[in-house]
Protein backbone atom coordinates (compact mmCIF):
# COMPACT_ATOMS: atom_id res chain seq x y z
CA UNK A 1 0.00 0.00 0.00
CA UNK A 2 2.86 2.32 0.88
CA UNK A 3 4.43 1.66 -2.53
CA UNK A 4 1.18 2.58 -4.31
CA UNK A 5 0.93 5.83 -2.34
CA UNK A 6 4.54 6.67 -3.19
CA UNK A 7 3.93 6.02 -6.90
CA UNK A 8 0.79 8.18 -6.85
CA UNK A 9 2.68 11.01 -5.17
CA UNK A 10 5.50 10.67 -7.68
CA UNK A 11 2.97 10.89 -10.51
CA UNK A 12 1.50 14.05 -9.00
CA UNK A 13 4.98 15.53 -8.50
CA UNK A 14 6.03 14.84 -12.11
CA UNK A 15 2.71 16.24 -13.41
CA UNK A 16 3.16 19.35 -11.28
CA UNK A 17 6.73 19.79 -12.53
CA UNK A 18 5.59 19.53 -16.17
CA UNK A 19 2.70 21.94 -15.55
CA UNK A 20 4.97 24.40 -13.72
CA UNK A 21 7.69 24.35 -16.37
CA UNK A 22 5.16 24.80 -19.17
CA UNK A 23 3.46 27.65 -17.31
CA UNK A 24 6.80 29.34 -16.68
CA UNK A 25 7.82 29.17 -20.36
CA UNK A 26 4.42 30.19 -21.78
CA UNK A 27 4.07 33.06 -19.30
CA UNK A 28 7.46 34.31 -20.46
CA UNK A 29 6.36 34.20 -24.10
CA UNK A 30 3.05 35.86 -23.17
CA UNK A 31 4.96 38.74 -21.57
CA UNK A 32 7.77 39.12 -24.10
CA UNK A 33 5.86 38.17 -27.24
CA UNK A 34 8.96 36.71 -28.88
CA UNK A 35 8.65 34.95 -32.24
CA UNK A 36 10.66 31.89 -33.26
CA UNK A 37 12.04 30.94 -36.68
CA UNK A 38 9.60 28.00 -36.83
CA UNK A 39 6.07 28.61 -38.08
CA UNK A 40 4.50 25.63 -36.30
CA UNK A 41 6.11 26.68 -33.02
CA UNK A 42 4.76 30.19 -33.54
CA UNK A 43 1.21 28.90 -34.02
CA UNK A 44 1.39 26.74 -30.88
CA UNK A 45 2.94 29.56 -28.83
CA UNK A 46 0.34 32.01 -30.13
CA UNK A 47 -2.52 29.77 -29.01
CA UNK A 48 -1.04 28.96 -25.61
CA UNK A 49 0.21 32.50 -24.93
CA UNK A 50 -3.28 33.82 -25.54
CA UNK A 51 -4.63 31.58 -22.76
CA UNK A 52 -2.20 33.12 -20.29
CA UNK A 53 -2.36 36.65 -21.66
CA UNK A 54 -6.17 36.82 -21.85
CA UNK A 55 -7.08 34.66 -18.81
CA UNK A 56 -4.16 35.17 -16.38
CA UNK A 57 -6.31 34.97 -13.24
CA UNK A 58 -7.75 31.63 -14.30
CA UNK A 59 -4.23 30.26 -14.83
CA UNK A 60 -3.17 31.74 -11.47
CA UNK A 61 -6.01 30.00 -9.62
CA UNK A 62 -5.43 26.70 -11.46
CA UNK A 63 -1.85 26.74 -10.22
CA UNK A 64 -3.04 27.60 -6.71
CA UNK A 65 -5.52 24.72 -6.84
CA UNK A 66 -2.79 22.31 -8.00
CA UNK A 67 -0.52 23.39 -5.15
CA UNK A 68 -3.33 22.97 -2.62
CA UNK A 69 -3.93 19.44 -3.87
CA UNK A 70 -0.24 18.56 -3.49
CA UNK A 71 -0.33 19.87 0.07
CA UNK A 72 -3.45 17.84 0.90
CA UNK A 73 -1.95 14.65 -0.56
CA UNK A 74 1.36 15.20 1.25
CA UNK A 75 3.33 15.31 -2.02
CA UNK A 76 5.19 18.49 -1.05
CA UNK A 77 6.54 16.85 2.09
CA UNK A 78 8.16 13.87 0.32
CA UNK A 79 9.11 15.31 -3.08
CA UNK A 80 12.03 17.80 -3.37
CA UNK A 81 11.11 18.19 -7.06
CA UNK A 82 7.60 19.40 -6.19
CA UNK A 83 9.00 21.84 -3.62
CA UNK A 84 11.51 23.18 -6.14
CA UNK A 85 8.85 23.87 -8.75
CA UNK A 86 6.65 25.55 -6.16
CA UNK A 87 9.37 28.23 -5.98
CA UNK A 88 9.44 28.43 -9.78
CA UNK A 89 5.70 28.99 -9.67
CA UNK A 90 6.16 32.03 -7.45
CA UNK A 91 7.86 33.68 -10.42
CA UNK A 92 5.13 32.43 -12.75
CA UNK A 93 2.42 33.76 -10.41
CA UNK A 94 4.04 37.18 -10.42
CA UNK A 95 4.06 37.00 -14.23
CA UNK A 96 0.38 36.11 -14.48
CA UNK A 97 -0.55 38.97 -12.14
CA UNK A 98 1.52 41.30 -14.33
CA UNK A 99 -0.36 40.00 -17.39
CA UNK A 100 -3.67 40.78 -15.67
CA UNK A 101 -2.47 44.31 -14.83
CA UNK A 102 -1.37 44.81 -18.44
CA UNK A 103 -4.75 43.64 -19.76
CA UNK A 104 -6.42 46.39 -17.73
CA UNK A 105 -4.27 49.04 -19.43
CA UNK A 106 -6.46 48.50 -22.48
CA UNK A 107 -9.29 50.33 -20.67
CA UNK A 108 -7.56 53.73 -20.85
CA UNK A 109 -6.44 53.17 -24.46
CA UNK A 110 -9.98 52.36 -25.54
CA UNK A 111 -11.51 55.29 -23.63
CA UNK A 112 -9.08 57.67 -25.35
CA UNK A 113 -9.88 56.16 -28.76
CA UNK A 114 -13.62 56.48 -28.22
CA UNK A 115 -13.18 60.06 -27.04
CA UNK A 116 -11.33 60.89 -30.25
CA UNK A 117 -13.94 59.45 -32.62
CA UNK A 118 -16.85 61.13 -30.84
CA UNK A 119 -15.52 64.65 -30.33
CA UNK A 120 -18.45 66.16 -32.18
CA UNK A 121 -21.04 64.89 -29.67
CA UNK A 122 -18.71 65.47 -26.69
CA UNK A 123 -19.44 62.06 -25.21
CA UNK A 124 -17.10 60.96 -22.43
CA UNK A 125 -16.70 57.20 -22.25
CA UNK A 126 -16.01 55.46 -18.98
CA UNK A 127 -15.61 51.70 -19.33
CA UNK A 128 -16.16 49.27 -16.43
CA UNK A 129 -13.00 48.50 -14.43
CA UNK A 130 -12.10 46.07 -11.66
CA UNK A 131 -14.31 47.94 -9.16
CA UNK A 132 -17.36 47.45 -11.37
CA UNK A 133 -19.70 44.45 -10.89
CA UNK A 134 -20.29 44.54 -14.65
CA UNK A 135 -16.58 43.85 -15.24
CA UNK A 136 -16.60 40.75 -13.05
CA UNK A 137 -19.94 39.57 -14.42
CA UNK A 138 -18.47 39.61 -17.91
CA UNK A 139 -15.22 38.06 -16.70
CA UNK A 140 -17.07 35.18 -15.04
CA UNK A 141 -19.19 34.57 -18.17
CA UNK A 142 -16.67 34.50 -21.03
CA UNK A 143 -18.98 32.54 -23.36
CA UNK A 144 -21.79 35.07 -23.46
CA UNK A 145 -24.15 34.93 -26.45
CA UNK A 146 -27.15 37.12 -27.23
CA UNK A 147 -30.37 35.18 -26.74
CA UNK A 148 -32.82 36.62 -29.23
CA UNK A 149 -31.60 35.94 -32.75
CA UNK A 150 -32.31 33.56 -35.61
CA UNK A 151 -29.52 31.73 -37.38
CA UNK A 152 -29.97 30.82 -41.05
CA UNK A 153 -27.17 28.41 -41.87
CA UNK A 154 -25.27 27.29 -44.95
CA UNK A 155 -26.94 29.46 -47.57
CA UNK A 156 -25.06 28.97 -50.87
CA UNK A 157 -23.88 32.04 -52.75
CA UNK A 158 -22.78 30.38 -56.00
CA UNK A 159 -24.50 30.46 -59.36
CA UNK A 160 -25.17 27.14 -61.12
CA UNK A 161 -22.24 27.76 -63.47
CA UNK A 162 -19.90 28.52 -60.54
CA UNK A 163 -21.20 25.46 -58.71
CA UNK A 164 -20.39 23.13 -61.62
CA UNK A 165 -16.93 24.63 -62.11
CA UNK A 166 -16.05 24.33 -58.40
CA UNK A 167 -17.39 20.77 -58.28
CA UNK A 168 -15.41 19.67 -61.34
CA UNK A 169 -12.26 21.44 -60.17
CA UNK A 170 -12.21 20.87 -56.42
CA UNK A 171 -15.05 18.45 -55.59
CA UNK A 172 -18.35 18.64 -53.69
CA UNK A 173 -16.78 19.47 -50.33
CA UNK A 174 -15.35 22.63 -51.82
CA UNK A 175 -18.76 23.59 -53.22
CA UNK A 176 -20.28 23.23 -49.74
CA UNK A 177 -17.73 25.74 -48.43
CA UNK A 178 -19.21 28.42 -50.70
CA UNK A 179 -21.92 29.40 -48.23
CA UNK A 180 -22.86 31.97 -45.60
CA UNK A 181 -24.56 31.98 -42.20
CA UNK A 182 -26.94 34.86 -41.46
CA UNK A 183 -27.50 36.00 -37.88
CA UNK A 184 -30.71 38.04 -37.71
CA UNK A 185 -31.79 39.66 -34.42
CA UNK A 186 -35.37 38.62 -33.66
CA UNK A 187 -36.60 42.22 -33.52
CA UNK A 188 -35.23 42.91 -37.01
CA UNK A 189 -37.49 42.20 -39.98
CA UNK A 190 -37.23 42.46 -43.73
CA UNK A 191 -37.13 46.10 -44.75
CA UNK A 192 -35.67 47.44 -41.50
CA UNK A 193 -32.47 48.30 -43.36
CA UNK A 194 -30.16 47.50 -40.49
CA UNK A 195 -26.38 47.75 -41.06
CA UNK A 196 -24.74 44.56 -42.27
CA UNK A 197 -21.51 43.17 -40.86
CA UNK A 198 -19.86 40.81 -43.33
CA UNK A 199 -17.45 38.62 -41.33
CA UNK A 200 -14.60 36.62 -42.94
CA UNK A 201 -12.89 34.03 -40.74
CA UNK A 202 -9.15 33.54 -40.36
CA UNK A 203 -7.08 30.39 -40.68
CA UNK A 204 -4.19 31.12 -43.01
CA UNK A 205 -6.45 31.02 -46.11
CA UNK A 206 -6.45 27.19 -46.01
CA UNK A 207 -8.31 26.39 -42.77
CA UNK A 208 -10.93 27.85 -40.44
CA UNK A 209 -14.70 28.18 -40.54
CA UNK A 210 -17.49 30.75 -40.49
CA UNK A 211 -18.50 29.17 -37.17
CA UNK A 212 -15.38 30.59 -35.53
CA UNK A 213 -16.77 33.93 -34.47
CA UNK A 214 -15.65 36.06 -31.56
CA UNK A 215 -17.13 38.66 -29.19
CA UNK A 216 -17.44 41.36 -31.87
CA UNK A 217 -19.94 39.31 -33.89
CA UNK A 218 -22.05 38.47 -30.83
CA UNK A 219 -21.98 42.11 -29.71
CA UNK A 220 -23.15 43.41 -33.08
CA UNK A 221 -25.99 40.87 -33.13
CA UNK A 222 -26.99 42.17 -29.68
CA UNK A 223 -26.93 45.71 -31.12
CA UNK A 224 -29.33 44.74 -33.91
CA UNK A 225 -26.89 44.46 -36.75
CA UNK A 226 -27.45 41.74 -39.33
CA UNK A 227 -24.30 39.60 -39.46
CA UNK A 228 -23.32 37.51 -42.48
CA UNK A 229 -20.50 35.05 -41.69
CA UNK A 230 -18.73 33.94 -44.86
CA UNK A 231 -17.02 30.70 -45.79
CA UNK A 232 -14.66 30.54 -48.75
CA UNK A 233 -13.01 27.58 -50.41
CA UNK A 234 -10.00 26.47 -48.38
CA UNK A 235 -8.07 24.19 -50.71
CA UNK A 236 -8.55 24.77 -54.39
CA UNK A 237 -6.48 23.85 -57.42
CA UNK A 238 -6.61 27.43 -58.66
CA UNK A 239 -5.05 28.81 -55.47
CA UNK A 240 -5.24 32.40 -54.26
CA UNK A 241 -7.04 34.73 -55.12
CA UNK A 242 -9.88 32.16 -55.27
CA UNK A 243 -10.59 32.96 -51.60
CA UNK A 244 -10.96 36.66 -52.39
CA UNK A 245 -13.17 35.98 -55.41
CA UNK A 246 -15.41 33.77 -53.27
CA UNK A 247 -15.76 36.60 -50.73
CA UNK A 248 -16.83 38.91 -53.54
CA UNK A 249 -19.39 36.32 -54.58
CA UNK A 250 -20.68 36.34 -51.00
CA UNK A 251 -20.93 40.13 -51.19
CA UNK A 252 -22.91 39.72 -54.42
CA UNK A 253 -25.34 37.49 -52.47
CA UNK A 254 -25.60 40.18 -49.76
CA UNK A 255 -26.47 42.78 -52.39
CA UNK A 256 -29.25 40.58 -53.76
CA UNK A 257 -30.69 38.83 -50.68
CA UNK A 258 -29.82 40.43 -47.35
CA UNK A 259 -32.77 42.82 -47.45
CA UNK A 260 -35.11 39.89 -46.83
CA UNK A 261 -33.30 39.36 -43.51
CA UNK A 262 -33.62 43.01 -42.49
CA UNK A 263 -30.19 44.14 -43.70
CA UNK A 264 -29.36 47.14 -45.84
CA UNK A 265 -27.54 45.91 -48.98
CA UNK A 266 -26.06 49.40 -49.42
CA UNK A 267 -24.65 49.67 -45.90
CA UNK A 268 -22.19 46.80 -45.62
CA UNK A 269 -19.06 46.78 -43.46
CA UNK A 270 -16.60 43.95 -44.09
CA UNK A 271 -14.45 42.62 -41.26
CA UNK A 272 -12.11 39.72 -40.58
CA UNK A 273 -9.32 38.36 -38.41
CA UNK A 274 -5.83 37.29 -39.50
CA UNK A 275 -6.06 35.99 -43.10
CA UNK A 276 -9.74 36.99 -42.99
CA UNK A 277 -8.56 40.53 -42.24
CA UNK A 278 -6.34 40.41 -45.32
CA UNK A 279 -9.29 39.25 -47.43
CA UNK A 280 -11.51 41.97 -45.93
CA UNK A 281 -8.90 44.63 -46.71
CA UNK A 282 -8.42 43.34 -50.27
CA UNK A 283 -12.17 43.24 -50.83
CA UNK A 284 -12.49 46.84 -49.66
CA UNK A 285 -9.50 48.03 -51.71
CA UNK A 286 -10.56 46.37 -55.00
CA UNK A 287 -14.17 47.47 -55.53
CA UNK A 288 -15.60 46.47 -58.91
CA UNK A 289 -12.20 45.24 -60.10
CA UNK A 290 -12.96 42.84 -63.00
CA UNK A 291 -9.78 40.87 -62.28
CA UNK A 292 -11.42 39.55 -59.10
CA UNK A 293 -15.01 39.10 -60.27
CA UNK A 294 -14.92 37.19 -63.52
CA UNK A 295 -18.45 36.48 -64.67
CA UNK A 296 -20.06 39.10 -62.46
CA UNK A 297 -18.14 42.19 -63.49
CA UNK A 298 -21.20 44.46 -63.38
CA UNK A 299 -22.03 43.66 -59.74
CA UNK A 300 -21.20 46.46 -57.34
CA UNK A 301 -18.63 45.02 -54.92
CA UNK A 302 -17.88 48.22 -53.03
CA UNK A 303 -18.41 48.33 -49.27
CA UNK A 304 -19.17 51.22 -46.96
CA UNK A 305 -16.54 50.33 -44.37
CA UNK A 306 -13.79 47.90 -43.48
CA UNK A 307 -12.59 46.72 -40.08
CA UNK A 308 -9.54 44.44 -39.84
CA UNK A 309 -8.13 42.83 -36.69
CA UNK A 310 -4.81 40.99 -36.31
CA UNK A 311 -4.68 41.14 -40.08
CA UNK A 312 -1.96 40.04 -42.49
CA UNK A 313 -1.33 43.36 -44.21
CA UNK A 314 2.07 42.83 -45.82
CA UNK A 315 2.72 39.61 -47.74
CA UNK A 316 6.06 40.87 -49.04
CA UNK A 317 7.46 42.07 -45.68
CA UNK A 318 10.11 44.26 -47.28
CA UNK A 319 11.21 45.53 -43.84
CA UNK A 320 11.84 42.04 -42.43
CA UNK A 321 9.53 42.38 -39.43
CA UNK A 322 8.80 38.67 -39.24
CA UNK A 323 11.04 35.92 -37.91
CA UNK A 324 9.93 32.74 -39.67
CA UNK A 325 8.92 31.46 -43.08
CA UNK A 326 5.61 32.82 -44.26
CA UNK A 327 6.05 34.48 -47.61
CA UNK A 328 7.34 31.28 -49.22
CA UNK A 329 4.51 29.32 -47.58
CA UNK A 330 1.96 31.73 -49.02
CA UNK A 331 3.45 31.43 -52.50
CA UNK A 332 3.62 27.64 -52.50
CA UNK A 333 0.71 26.51 -50.28
CA UNK A 334 -1.88 29.29 -50.69
CA UNK A 335 -1.23 30.92 -54.07
CA UNK A 336 0.02 27.54 -55.43
CA UNK A 337 2.83 29.14 -57.42
CA UNK A 338 6.34 27.71 -57.92
CA UNK A 339 7.85 30.31 -55.58
CA UNK A 340 11.41 31.57 -55.36
CA UNK A 341 14.18 29.59 -53.63
CA UNK A 342 15.86 32.81 -52.56
CA UNK A 343 12.77 34.02 -50.70
CA UNK A 344 13.56 35.19 -47.19
CA UNK A 345 12.22 33.17 -44.26
CA UNK A 346 9.24 35.16 -42.92
CA UNK A 347 6.14 34.37 -40.93
CA UNK A 348 2.52 35.22 -41.78
CA UNK A 349 0.86 33.80 -38.70
CA UNK A 350 2.34 36.12 -36.12
CA UNK A 351 1.47 39.47 -37.65
CA UNK A 352 3.85 42.14 -36.34
CA UNK A 353 2.20 45.40 -35.32
CA UNK A 354 4.75 47.29 -37.42
CA UNK A 355 3.05 46.12 -40.62
CA UNK A 356 -0.24 47.64 -39.45
CA UNK A 357 1.48 50.94 -38.62
CA UNK A 358 3.09 51.01 -42.06
CA UNK A 359 -0.23 50.19 -43.73
CA UNK A 360 -2.01 53.06 -41.98
CA UNK A 361 0.81 55.45 -42.85
CA UNK A 362 0.74 54.50 -46.54
CA UNK A 363 -3.07 54.58 -46.66
CA UNK A 364 -3.13 58.14 -45.34
CA UNK A 365 -0.58 59.17 -47.96
CA UNK A 366 -2.50 57.68 -50.89
CA UNK A 367 -6.17 57.99 -49.98
CA UNK A 368 -8.51 60.76 -48.91
CA UNK A 369 -10.81 58.27 -47.18
CA UNK A 370 -10.85 58.38 -43.39
CA UNK A 371 -9.09 55.69 -41.38
CA UNK A 372 -8.97 55.07 -37.63
CA UNK A 373 -6.27 52.96 -36.02
CA UNK A 374 -6.43 51.42 -32.55
CA UNK A 375 -3.37 49.63 -31.19
CA UNK A 376 -4.06 47.39 -28.19
CA UNK A 377 -1.15 46.91 -25.75
CA UNK A 378 -0.12 43.37 -24.85
CA UNK A 379 -2.43 41.55 -27.24
CA UNK A 380 -1.21 38.44 -29.04
CA UNK A 381 -2.33 37.29 -32.48
CA UNK A 382 -6.16 37.13 -32.66
CA UNK A 383 -6.60 37.99 -28.96
CA UNK A 384 -9.87 39.69 -29.96
CA UNK A 385 -11.42 36.24 -30.46
CA UNK A 386 -11.33 35.64 -26.70
CA UNK A 387 -13.94 36.85 -24.20
CA UNK A 388 -11.33 38.38 -21.93
CA UNK A 389 -11.07 41.88 -20.39
CA UNK A 390 -8.81 42.98 -23.23
CA UNK A 391 -11.01 41.27 -25.80
CA UNK A 392 -14.16 42.92 -24.47
CA UNK A 393 -12.63 46.37 -24.19
CA UNK A 394 -11.58 46.03 -27.82
CA UNK A 395 -15.05 44.79 -28.75
CA UNK A 396 -16.67 47.81 -27.08
CA UNK A 397 -14.35 50.14 -28.98
CA UNK A 398 -15.00 48.54 -32.36
CA UNK A 399 -18.77 48.32 -31.74
CA UNK A 400 -18.89 52.02 -30.87
CA UNK A 401 -16.84 52.82 -33.97
CA UNK A 402 -19.17 50.77 -36.16
CA UNK A 403 -22.31 52.38 -34.72
CA UNK A 404 -20.80 55.86 -34.84
CA UNK A 405 -20.00 55.59 -38.55
CA UNK A 406 -22.53 53.19 -40.05
CA UNK A 407 -25.67 52.87 -37.91
CA UNK A 408 -28.37 54.56 -39.98
CA UNK A 409 -31.96 55.51 -38.98
CA UNK A 410 -34.67 52.89 -39.35
CA UNK A 411 -36.50 52.48 -42.65
CA UNK A 412 -40.01 53.78 -43.28
CA UNK A 413 -43.11 51.64 -42.69
CA UNK A 414 -43.96 51.69 -46.42
CA UNK A 415 -40.58 50.25 -47.30
CA UNK A 416 -40.93 47.56 -44.63
CA UNK A 417 -44.34 46.60 -46.04
CA UNK A 418 -42.92 46.30 -49.56
CA UNK A 419 -40.11 44.03 -48.36
CA UNK A 420 -42.62 41.91 -46.39
CA UNK A 421 -44.34 41.20 -49.72
CA UNK A 422 -40.98 40.23 -51.19
CA UNK A 423 -40.21 37.92 -48.23
CA UNK A 424 -43.60 36.21 -48.57
CA UNK A 425 -43.01 35.70 -52.28
CA UNK A 426 -39.53 34.28 -51.57
CA UNK A 427 -40.91 31.77 -49.05
CA UNK A 428 -43.67 30.70 -51.44
CA UNK A 429 -41.17 30.03 -54.21
CA UNK A 430 -38.44 28.27 -52.18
Amino acid sequence: MGLVISLVRLTWAVSYAAFSLTSFIVTGFAILGERTPNRVANVVLSLTSNQYSEFPLIMFFLDLLFQSWLSVTGTFYVSPMARFFSYVNVITAAGTLYLFKRSLECQVVVENFLGEISKENKTKFKLPGVTSPKFWKQFMNPFHWPRNFTLNENIPYWTSKEQMYAMNTDGWESVLEMAVDVYRPDNVEGGHDRPVLMYIHGGGWTSGSKKSIGPLVTEMIAQNWVVVAVNHRLKTKDGYPTQLIDCKRALRWIREEVQTFGGDPHNVVVTGDSSGGQLAAMLALTPNDPAYQHGFEKVDTSVQGCLVQSAVLDLVDANDYRAANGRERFIREVALRPGFPESAERDLDTCPVETARDFVKEFRKKSTASINYLEIPGGHHCFEMYSSPRGWYTTIATAEWLNHNFNQPAASENKIARVHELVEWWHENN
